[in-house]
């Protein structure tokens, strides 16, 4: 059976995208790089991220957590110190190479037809100068182009026909095209046209497969490719490795050299496997274009014997092994596979793993480089759309490979695909893209502290892709239109939203998680219980699992494109029961264009969707375990129902998490069952049990919540009998999008543990169970895959009609629904401050060294000039009192010592907005100091002002105290900044007094960068 290799497009266009998406922002990054350290040559941006308290030693969670800590200060530190960068610089460098490249891809036409020294066909000799007696005119009679020319024609090409050249010098029986915008070459070389007579079907084979590339439009791509490729090993790793040996001989003089030569090495990883990432890209995607070829050529008329395998003796298994690996990286496929791709192209449709694999890991390091930027140029904004931009790329990659794969399968026959060996390749890509980037690492560390959160990106990418392969395979057996894209393309729709979604949350919350606790448990559990009244006396365990759930929930569950995404993952299978059927089951229109006029069925595939009565009993069982569930629920909290005023606080916080845990659990276990008792479409029915068990469960909810007060033993929030679903409501919908968003997403994982589990038991009984697999007939065989007479007309309204509903309700709703927040728009009231949220432990005590460098950078970037004015301040009013008319003098009270008062307040005030001192016990002692001296300063200003000489007088004395606490806390401070200020201070520069320090380069850079990001 003939199939069209193109009926979904060849899906190599989308890796050219991706490809030139991470050339420019790797050139970007490694330019900004650069600009950066020319324009902050002594490195004060890690002096603010070391004043602040970052240690390069910790991770990124402790840099990050620090930042946060030191609030606007930071800010304010870089915006004083640190020279700006003027925003067109990156943008112009980047242009200049832009414009290189562009140079580049325009000259190379010409430099190739130099190199070869091409001739017209009309004018070449067979052979080139100096041949011998066989050298002649290559088309003295016009024969070579006649022929030229009718191939031409049968290309299709005869509108605009390319320019035939011959390379004499080339003694190979090849061609070659080039050419840019629409106007290419097709260059002969001297020995293919040598053996035109001799081999006239090898020669049509070549020049038909020359003459599809420009068809296919594949030169204009390839030689920007190529352009890009060259200029940026030529102008731009160059000077990024320029850069790096620059670090690594500033880390080789400094304290902090340990971290940062391992940030040195992750960025020589970064680099070695960033360039082997986009050949193997490259090189990936030529390889198909060049099988492309070969099958249009042999569609064309070329004779398949000119694709004559050279053949090699019979290698061992380690040579077979090593030369798959080879092949990996040559731009042109092995003469086996290309042969072998002529009569069975199955490895055009099957998602390679290398493909995946390499896709995942460099849009993760595009996502990296892409977050770095745009805050570099102050375009912030840009960056949510663009990560929805390049989530849908990475998408779309092995999206469009599995509906090719499973659209051929269909046709053919074959093992339809099932997405979840793509999304483990493309999972393990990302996982590999995120621990090249040392950010969820830290400086000093290969892995970070938990890699077990990574299996978050895996069984995201499983689900999703296994999503996409039964909805492809769904929508290809009912599908009734004349081209498949339609339906592709909104099946694609619905796995970019999802993927976006959850790719988004990973790149702001989730890799975090890599990390470790980024909260305070505690903290949030205090802010609570002080934001919301009552007490839940023997249940503070509940209270503090809230707590720990609170930060993961309410980012991606009240997320308006949660419940969206949710919807579709459900609700749209369900619209492929509803189509209408062809005539008497006739194949599709897309089925007879896809087979090239090939003998197909005579069947379509509509009729072969199982029966939607399993995922619908299954639901009905799960909604009758949440209501039991919830009614349990009820029951148990009315046992300790507080007074009416108090159930509105915590009591209440406590059954809404209850009664969310129930029904999640209840879904979840819905589609697990469901999935491990389904056959065909496990997920996708799975999902649609789940959904109608989490929205028939709400209805419970919320029926019952209505006549709470008239339930007896199951009153809860309620003690007086009144139908109130109007103060019911108010509670579904805070659990509406968990439970119809985030609740579908975990029943999808469950889904997944229940396909797991279907899978292991059949692989069990099939090994000890008797073999009980037989032949069966081919009318058998095509009966099932086409399909059987569909249902009747009776049973078709009725699933119409049900499906119809459930998708208005669930619409309804999500239109709706109000996600939480605060009243009239404000947000809502809570006490939880940075020190609460913080977890305390999350900051563990620098090494001395690492203090030492801390303090120099506080002192020099602004503590030295705020604690040197105190002191000198304090030191102005007890020089003062050394004269004997100061306690009794008034005038010279107000003359000599009030001024000095002013300025210690001012000083306090400032300190207040400044950075504290990195030691927390020196921190504590300066803070005490502040405070002594804002009230002291206060004291004596009011006291001459209104001539109270006791509250003059007990000020004096506080000052005579501080002033000496201030000497103590000066010795101290500067005993710690000792051991850093080499650190800082470059040989033969020292700074300015009372400026800014120099850091040392290297991983406290990108330290300074990681931790700007609150």
């Amino acid at each position: 059976m003939g199939v069209d290799e193109r009926v979904l497009g060849a899906g190599t266009g989308l890796r050219f995208v991706l490809l030139m998406v991470l050339f420019l922002t790797s050139s970007a990054t490694v330019t900004d790089k650069i600009v950066e350290s020319v324009a902050d040559p002594r490195n004060i941006r890690v002096g603010c991220a070391l004043a602040a308290g970052a240690d390069p030693d910790s991770d990124y969670l402790g840099i990050a957590l620090t930042t946060v800590r030191a609030g606007d200060a930071y800010r304010r530190c870089l915006d004083r110190f640190v020279p700006s960068v003027a925003g067109w610089v990156p943008v112009v460098v980047l242009g200049a190479l832009l414009v290189a490249a562009g140079g580049l891809y325009w000259m190379l036409p010409r430099w190739k037809g130099r190199r070869g020294r091409v001739v017209p066909v009309e004018g070449g000799l067979v052979g080139g100068p100096g041949a011998g007696p066989g050298a002649g005119p290559a088309d003295g009679r016009g024969e070579l182009r006649a022929v030229l020319d009718e191939l031409v024609e049968v290309a299709g090409l005869s509108g605009r026909p390319p320019r035939f050249v011959i390379a004499p010098a080339e003694v190979t029986a090849g061609a070659v095209v080039f050419g840019r915008l629409r106007r290419y070459a097709v260059c002969l070389h001297g020995g293919l046209v040598a053996r035109r007579r001799q081999d006239p079907e090898g020669f049509r084979a070549v020049v038909l497969h020359e003459l599809a590339h420009i068809r296919n439009r594949d030169v204009d791509v390839t030689y920007a490719t190529v352009a890009l490729w060259r200029v940026f090993l030529v102008a731009v790793l160059p000077a990024y490795l320029v850069w790096i040996a620059l670090d690594l001989r500033s880390s080789a003089m400094s304290v902090l050299g340990p971290a940062e030569r391992i940030g040195t090495a992750h960025e020589l990883v970064l680099s070695a496997a960033m360039i082997a990432f986009v050949h193997l890209a490259r090189a990936d995607v030529l390889r198909t274009r060049e099988t492309y070829a070969d099958l249009d050529a042999l569609a064309w008329g070329a004779d398949a014997g000119a694709w004559r395998d050279p053949g090699s003796p019979r290698a061992s298994r380690s040579r077979r092994l090593w030369g798959a690996f080879a092949a990996l990286w040559r731009t042109h496929p092995p003469w086996d596979r290309r042969v072998a791709s002529l009569s069975d192209p199955r490895e055009l449709f099957a998602p390679h793993a290398g493909t995946l694999f390499v896709a995942g890991a460099t849009s993760t390091i595009v996502g990296d480089q892409m977050a770095d930027l745009l805050p570099g140029v102050r375009q912030g904004w840009l960056l949510g759309p663009l990560t929805a931009l390049l989530a849908g790329l990475i998408a779309a990659i092995p999206g469009v490979a599995l509906w090719r794969g499973v659209a051929r399968a269909v046709l053919t026959g074959g093992r339809v695909p099932s997405g979840l060996r793509a999304g483990w390749w493309l999972g393990v890509g990302l996982v590999v893209g995120e621990l090249l980037m040392s950010t969820t690492s830290g400086s000093t560390r290969w892995l970070p502290r938990h890699p077990e959160a990574f299996a978050l990106l895996l069984v995201m990418s499983v689900g999703i892709l296994g999503w996409t392969a039964q909805y492809a395979e769904l929508s290809v057996r009912s599908w009734r239109g004349r081209t498949l894209r339609p339906a592709m393309l909104l099946g694609l729709a619905v796995t970019w939203a999802v993927f976006a979604l959850w790719y988004a949350w990973w790149q702001s919350d989730g890799h975090v998680l890599t990390m470790g606790w980024a909260y305070s448990n505690t903290g949030i559990r205090e802010a609570l219980e002080h934001d919301l009244p009552g007490t839940v006396p023997g249940h503070e365990g509940a209270l503090s699992a809230i707590a720990m759930a609170l930060p993961l929930l309410l980012p991606i569950g009240t997320d308006p494109m949660m419940l969206w995404a949710a919807a579709l993952l459900w609700l749209l299978p369900l619209l492929a029961w509803v189509r209408r059927r062809g005539a008497e089951g006739a194949a599709p229109r897309w089925v007879q264009s896809a087979l090239r006029g090939a003998s197909g069925p005579a069947r379509g595939p509509a009729a072969v969707l199982p029966s939607l009565r399993r995922p619908l009993y299954a639901a009905g069982i799960g909604a009758l375990v949440c209501w039991a569930g919830i009614v349990a629920v009820m029951a148990s909290m009315h046992t300790w129902q507080p007074p009416v005023d108090r159930r509105y606080g915590t009591y209440l916080l406590v059954f809404l998490a209850s009664a969310l845990i129930v029904l999640v659990c209840g879904t979840a276990a819905t589609a697990a069952l469901t999935a491990a008792l389904t056959a065909r479409f496990s997920l996708l029915l799975a999902l649609v049990a789940a959904g109608t068990t989490a929205l028939l469960g709400l209805a419970g909810l919320f029926l019952l919540g209505s006549f709470d007060g008239c339930l007896g033993p199951l009153n809860t929030l309620r003690s007086t009998c009144h139908w109130q679903p109007d103060a019911i409501w108010s509670t579904t919908e805070i659990l509406l999008p968990l439970v119809l968003g985030l609740g579908i997403f975990v029943s999808a994982a469950a889904a997944l543990l229940g396909m797991a589990a279907r899978r292991v038991g059949r692989r069990a009984l099939r090994r000890d169970g008797p073999s009980t697999n037989k032949i069966k007939p081919v009318e058998e065989s095509a009966k099932r895959r086409w399909g059987r007479p569909g249902p009747r007309r009776e049973r078709v309204v009725a699933r119409r009609v049900w499906v119809g509903v459930t998708c208005g309700a669930v619409l309804v709703l999500n239109a709706t629904v109000r996600l939480p927040g605060g009243d009239g728009g404000r947000p809502g009231r809570a006490s939880l401050t940075k020190e609460q949220l913080m977890p305390r432990d999350a900051i563990p005590a620098a090494s001395p060294q690492v203090l030492g460098a801390q303090t120099d950078a506080w002192l020099r970037l602004g503590g030295r000039n705020l604690t040197g004015r105190f002191g000198a301040e304090v030191l102005g009013i007890v020089t003062a009192l050394q004269d004997k008319s100061a306690l009794t003098d008034r005038g010279y009270a107000d003359r000599r010592i009030r001024p000095h008062c002013v300025a210690v307040e001012q000083v306090v005030t400032e300190a207040g907005r400044y950075l504290p001192l990195p030691d927390p016990r020196a921190q504590q002692r300066w803070a005490r100091l502040q405070r002594r001296g804002g009230q002291a300063g206060a004291d004596c200003r009011r006291a001459i002002v209104e001539g109270r000489f006791p509250v003059f007088t007990k000020a004096m004395r506080d000052f005579l105290d501080i002033g000496q606490a201030t000497t103590e806390l000066l010795d101290v401070i500067t005993a710690q900044a000792a051991p850093g200020r080499r650190t800082h201070a470059a040989p033969g520069r020292p700074p300015a007094a009372g400026g800014p320090a120099q850091p040392s380069s290297g991983t406290p850079k990108r330290t300074a960068g990681a931790a700007g990001a609150p």
